[in-house]
């Protein structure tokens, strides 16, 4: 687990450096008033357009942007946070990726990590997301940040691997770093939640359990009526005075026996349900 006193501090860190803040309160849908003055105005833009989800503003920096041409020599080119947040925005809104391809493909580095970001940001403009060569911390922040099934195959693999680098904090790649963290947040959540069809079936049961016990209860409560009226009949001569004064309160009560009844068959209804251990894990419908 990555230790929340290193967390804490880096988080810490972050807060006086305007670029990464910007970047980690996207990936958390947190849309804060920063100070931008030592901010690029385009990444700035791209991110404030993606954080509120304004495809308009964000399609219209990036026309003005694109007009540059990818050169190895242009600073933006390598910057991994910019590169990131464009292709964020390219993919939710189906802009045309020609431009954005040809800008990844003249990245030139010679570090290995280096390598592996150029090679995922090229394999999600290609939508694979299932390659052994990815960085899988930038893929399932990428797919969950545009709702896109998370490859969760990989995701005991990429808790260990981020678990286990004692280096995260002390590498100088802010990039991965917080992508990192947002990737633990991430693989948390979905170990801790059933998916969306493990939460279906689990309504769809408890609504038949419900709908099966109150046709148990029910036949339980015919059958304990017809057994009294049996023992009604036999018993009639020898009780026959008693069974007519009954018959006769039963007789005066009217609609309050009814409620009577439906009071008892609740009655069996919510006992079958605790027997059954339902009302210790689920709550029982209110009474119509």
């Amino acid at each position: 687990m990555v230790p929340i006193e290193e967390r804490i501090s880096y988080l810490n860190k972050i807060q006086n450096i305007p670029k990464i803040q910007l970047f980690f309160d996207l990936l958390n849908g947190k849309h804060d008033n920063v100070n931008i003055v030592d901010i690029d105005i385009a990444y700035s833009g791209f991110i404030d357009s993606l954080s509120k989800n304004n495809e308009e503003e964000f399609k219209k920096s990036y026309n003005d942007f694109s007009r540059k041409k990818p050169s190895n020599e242009s600073l933006w080119i390598n910057d991994d946070f910019l590169i990131f947040v464009l292709i964020l925005g390219i993919v939710r809104y189906k802009i045309d990726r020609k431009w954005i391809k040809e800008a990844v493909s003249i990245r030139t580095t010679q570090k290995s990590e280096h390598l592996s970001i150029n090679k995922t940001f090229s394999n999600i403009l290609d939508d694979n997301f299932q390659s052994n060569d990815n960085l899988y911390e930038i893929i399932i922040v990428f797919q969950n940040f545009l709702n896109i099934s998370i490859s969760v195959e990989h995701l005991d693999d990429l808790y260990s691997k981020i678990s286990n680098n004692i280096n995260l904090f002390s590498s100088k790649n802010d990039f991965l770093v917080c992508l990192s963290l947002k990737a633990i947040d991430i693989i948390i959540t979905s170990k801790s939640l059933p998916d969306n069809k493990e939460i279906a079936n689990l309504r769809n049961f408890a609504s038949l359990f419900q709908k099966r016990v109150n046709t148990i209860s029910m036949v339980i409560y015919v059958l304990i009526l017809f057994a009294i009226i049996i023992l009604m009949f036999v018993f009639w001569e020898k009780y026959a005075a008693f069974l007519n004064n009954i018959s006769l309160v039963f007789g005066l009560l009217g609609v309050g026996l009814l409620a009577f009844i439906k009071w008892i068959q609740e009655k069996i209804n919510n006992l079958l349900l605790s027997i059954l251990g339902y009302s210790k894990i689920f709550k029982s419908k209110e009474k119509r």
